[in-house]
């Protein structure tokens, strides 16, 4: 069976680490401790690059509103036609997760760019970010850091994709692994270490 690319979106650098923007930097970091592989910084395919026995793990260097180009780059040197783009979600409630394949951006530049240059046909894991009261707000929002990190939905979202990779079966996964959300809280919370540890004893 052909690797499957999974695509984290983004932006690089600690300043933007706990945006709500970059949960899918911090799912494919917490699924590369999972699987046990390291991230590498490939500059000709403007990406953080992760290898491991049935998956390329992809984290674009090239901020979120150019994503398609780093994801082009990286399905064209290792010649692979699938791919998954786990992203933040404005539309699904916080700490929601939601598959579906296919379908518009919504909105969201970071799919929308990679529309553009791979097609709509791939894999989507939406993940509930919420959204701010007025629409003016949005911007700011999604660059902001997180109240309190979702590690319920980041640690599953990884037990989810692993799973996929195993079968490949999209059915599989819309029917058990879908989140409903969380009430967030007012507290700021860091990504803690010992979830990811906890998640590999279980599995």
């Amino acid at each position: 069976m052909q690797k499957l690319l999974v695509v984290g979106l983004g932006n690089p650098g600690s300043q933007y680490s706990q945006n709500r923007h970059n949960i899918g930097f911090m799912i494919l970091d917490g699924l590369a401790k999972y699987l046990g592989i390291t991230f590498c910084e490939s500059k000709n395919l403007k990406s953080y690059i992760a290898i491991g026995q049935n998956v390329i793990l992809c984290k674009p260097l090239t901020y979120v509103n150019a994503s398609g180009e780093a994801v082009r780059l990286v399905q064209n040197y290792y010649k692979l036609e699938d791919f998954f783009v786990v992203h933040d979600e404005l539309e699904i409630p916080f700490g929601a997760l939601r598959f579906k394949k296919g379908g518009g951006h919504g909105g969201h530049n970071g799919l929308k760019s990679i529309d553009e240059y791979c097609g709509r046909e791939y894999i989507r894991a939406r993940c509930g970010i919420g959204r701010p009261l007025e629409k003016s707000q949005v911007a700011h929002y999604v660059l902001s850091d997180f109240n309190k990190v979702p590690q319920n939905l980041i640690c599953f979202c990884i037990k989810a994709i692993q799973a996929f990779l195993q079968d490949r079966n999209l059915q599989q996964l819309q029917n058990h692994f879908t989140l409903n959300g969380e009430k967030e809280e007012l507290e700021s919370t860091k990504i803690q270490e010992d979830s990811i540890e906890k998640l590999k004893k279980k599995h």
